[in-house]
């Protein structure tokens, strides 16, 4: 490997930026201590794998190797000041190959490899049943029980807010700054506080590319703090104190950010003045996933913002959350809401059908599935003397799993794939159909998007998407009973004109339900407002 000295700008600049930002981080955790950051090159371009050793540390050979790019030592404050060395692999630039992905091409799970390949469709079922039967021991084996927290003595004063001389501050954590529907809410959250009149401080728990950080408004105000790559989880709730103190931290919102969950006895204990705000979107089958999170860390939250009924339901009736405290605010924007919906497209006996999926290619969104979909609306197709076209938009480790069926099945020719960043609201203008056969959603964003462009969603019986879709428009989860029931929705929707005219009913009834109730933001910029506007 090249000596510093010898790299070409663009690396000496991307391994000097790197540096920065680590010792940004542990200047900030450790402002008296003796700092030494053992440096190397890292293989990796997600993560530093940092490694914190607190008191006297003797290099090693494994710290000098040859990817070894030198020791930096920050004195502490005085001579006898406490040690801390930092071990950190600085994150190589990534290629353009994972700069589009990051993520293994996906593989069957060991011993089933030739199950798939003579069948996938038997393999799905076999996932799918061990699934459900995780589902199943998940339910036993992990808490459903709130934390309790003491209300403390008042003869004992509780810690106030120094005065800083900045303005009031949000921290907002973040799951990672990738696509997905909660990294959307948390984009927007970010605009919102800054619309607030709040400074902004970004954290994500997983380290990753965050392909996403560019749509950051390039404001002074805003600032993405590299803790994912640079900081151990369990370093997080010091780091937290620190931060809050220094730059008058006013509020947290979290979005599955399990190190800021970790982080909340630190705050409720020495930061009690933080307002401290909680979002979550889905329920997993492996362990509850983030609402049960939430709803264990219910009493440290002051706020619980659920983007769909079952939620609300969910930690209410599991977790005994205050009712005040859990607030129902949908992932709808007010102010792009068309005042009419147009018209659902699709009309009983038309000669051809456009039918669409949308999302990322994990096991989640079951693409197989929706390729053995495809291939059976395919056949039906055939035999109603329908054209019959598709497109798949999307990215993930499933690609060229789904690459490699379209074309054992003769779809090539008929079916499009294309990347993420496709325009979504054009195709979705001229679809018939949108499939969702999910494992699991929460509230799909895309169904909104579909029916404002006057596409008819079918999707899998998951998740709160029977708040958005009528009953007849959602089949049962289990792979083959996905595929015959979403290709006997459609037939019906094709045949049948009044059966098609009361599901475009349901769509809109049910579409102008959500639309009466709060948004996200109407249920949230009043919070970021007063804590703004108060300090407090």
């Amino acid at each position: 490997m090249s000596t510093p000295a010898t790299r070409p700008a663009t690396a000496a600049d991307h391994l000097s930026a790197g540096i920065a930002e680590a010792r940004a981080i542990y200047e900030r955790l450790f402002p008296d201590r003796t700092l030494h950051f053992v440096l190397s090159q890292g293989n990796d371009p997600m993560s530093a794998h940092p490694q914190v050793i607190e008191g006297p540390h003797v290099p090693r050979p494994q710290d000098l190797g040859p990817d070894y790019l030198g020791t930096i030592t920050r004195p502490g404050t005085g001579p006898n000041a406490p040690e801390v060395t930092i071990r950190l692999a600085i994150p190589r630039a990534p290629n353009p190959a994972e700069q589009k992905r990051t993520d293994a091409p996906w593989r069957p799970m060991r011993g089933l490899g030739r199950l798939f390949r003579v069948s996938p469709m038997a393999y799905e079922r076999v996932r799918f049943r061990a699934e459900m039967l995780r589902k199943r021991r998940a339910e036993r084996h992990h808490d459903h029980r709130p934390l309790p927290l003491g209300r403390g003595w008042d003869a004992i004063a509780h810690p106030e807010a120094p005065e800083t001389g900045q303005r009031p501050a949000i921290l907002i954590g973040m799951h990672w700054l990738e696509v997905g529907g909660a990294e959307k809410l948390g984009f927007d959250t970010v605009n919102w506080a800054l619309e607030a009149g709040l400074r902004v401080f970004v954290v994500a728990s997983v380290p990753a590319l965050q392909r996403l950080a560019g749509r950051l408004p390039d404001h002074p105000d805003i600032t993405f703090i590299r803790l994912d790559r640079y900081l151990p989880h369990h370093l997080w709730p010091r780091y937290v104190e620190r931060l809050a103190l220094a730059e008058n931290i006013r509020a947290i919102h979290i979005h599955h950010c399990t190190p800021l969950y970790e982080s909340l006895p630190m705050v409720r204990a020495r930061l009690s003045w933080i307002t401290v705000i909680d979002s979550t979107h889905i329920v997993e089958h492996a362990n509850g996933g983030y609402p049960r999170i939430s709803g264990v860390w219910s009493n440290y939250l002051d706020v619980q913002h659920v983007i769909s009924g079952e939620l609300v339901r969910y930690l209410r009736d599991r977790f005994l959350a205050a009712p005040d405290r859990v607030r129902l605010g949908r992932m709808l924007d007010r102010e792009d809401q068309p005042r009419a919906l147009p018209p659902l497209r699709l009309e009983a006996g038309q000669k051809t059908l456009h039918a669409t999926f949308i999302g990322r290619l994990y096991y989640q969104k079951r693409p197989v599935v929706v390729v053995e979909t495809l291939r059976a609306l395919a056949a039906w197709a055939k035999g109603a003397g329908v054209a019959f076209t598709a497109t798949m938009v999307g990215e993930g480790p499933f690609e060229h799993t789904v690459t490699a069926l379209l074309r054992r099945y003769g779809l090539s020719s008929v079916v499009t794939v294309l990347p993420g960043n496709a325009d979504i609201p054009a195709l979705l203008g001229r679809s018939d159909i949108l499939l969702l056969p999910s494992s699991n959603e929460g509230l799909a964003l895309v169904c909104y998007e579909a029916v404002q462009h006057g596409c008819i969603p079918i999707s899998t019986r998951v998740g709160s998407q029977d708040e958005v879709l009528p009953d007849d428009l959602l089949v049962e989860m289990e792979p083959r009973a996905a595929v015959r029931g979403t290709v006997r929705a459609v037939d019906r929707l094709w045949r049948d004109a009044a059966f098609l005219a009361r599901q475009k009913e349901g769509l809109h009834a049910a579409f102008e339900r959500l639309r009466a109730d709060p948004t996200a933001k109407e249920v949230l910029m009043p919070l970021y407002r007063r804590i703004a506007e108060s300090g407090a």
